[in-house]
């Protein structure tokens, strides 16, 4: 089933607090991080950061990269999986994720693995 919607547009984290530093290195295998509970609600994905209290929204396609993140091994084999999930170009699939991933590493919801 080929999924609807612009990847790269659609991509979202709202951040319940803005100013999140950023960090160029980015694993290609990652895992959720400690004291993290995440719930789906519909097609979107809230996190609570239990350590500091502070809770983060992802929409739609933020919420499928998220399960992915999850559920497959590496930040490759997610690329792929998007990639045909949305018949969008790898490469604009890949920096999607990556900044996403490097969002959520700086929030302390992923951490390497």
């Amino acid at each position: 089933m080929k999924r609807t919607g612009r990847l790269s547009s659609s991509l979202c984290v709202i951040l319940a607090q803005s100013g999140v530093e950023m960090n160029n290195a980015i694993p290609e295998n990652v895992q959720i991080g400690d004291s993290i509970l995440y719930q789906t609600l519909k097609d979107e994905v809230v996190l609570l950061n239990i350590s500091n209290q502070q809770y983060y929204g992802l929409d739609d396609v933020g919420a499928r990269m998220w399960k992915l993140l999850l559920e497959l091994p590496d930040l490759t084999a997610v690329t792929h999986r998007l990639t045909s999930d949305y018949e969008a170009d790898p490469a604009v699939v890949r920096a999607d994720l990556e900044r996403l991933v490097e969002q959520l590493l700086n929030a302390g919801l992923l951490k390497g693995a």
